[in-house]
């Protein structure tokens, strides 16, 4: 049974992983859409090359740790005779990164107002929320994997 454990934690970390990607990926083409637009505007606001800039950064910076996320999972799950200081050592290093990037996307979208009429760029907004709240939930999951191989491995040394 506990053999089975944390296998079965990154196989679920694995599923959250690919439909984080999946969620990515439609929030970054919503907010895409608009990219021509933002693009023009920036050429002559310093305000909007920024905001174009931020929201370029924050979708690959939550993209790249749900990916990080996915590959990680997937290795853990095909090459689960790591030791278990270096196994709680990657859970922890993907945990760190999935919150670094979690409170990174969060800063910049948290109070952004829905734009009247602009249906995709909400939905892009709404799809980047919920990405948000997956690398929290990723990274409490990577925590707690972390912790219970560490377990694990000092029970079955006993």
């Amino acid at each position: 049974m506990a053999t089975l454990l944390v296998p079965g934690l990154h196989a679920a970390q694995a599923a959250l992983s690919a439909y984080g990607l999946y969620t990515s990926y439609i929030s970054v083409t919503n907010l895409r859409q608009y990219e021509s637009q933002s693009e023009k505007a920036a050429e002559y606001l310093e305000t909007a090359a920024h905001q174009l800039h931020k929201t370029r950064t924050t979708q690959a910076t939550g993209a790249g740790a749900i990916l990080a996320s996915f590959l990680t999972s997937i290795a853990l799950l095909t090459r689960p005779s790591l030791s278990a200081p270096i196994a709680a050592a990657v859970n922890v290093g993907v945990a760190g990164l999935a919150l670094a990037a979690m409170i990174h996307v969060g800063n910049f979208w948290k109070g952004k107002a829905r734009v009247p009429f602009v249906g995709g760029y909400n939905e892009g907004m709404r799809r980047t929320e919920d990405l948000r709240k997956m690398l929290g939930w990723l990274a409490m999951s990577w925590a707690a994997t972390g912790v219970v191989g560490l377990v694990l491995s000092v029970w079955a040394e006993e």
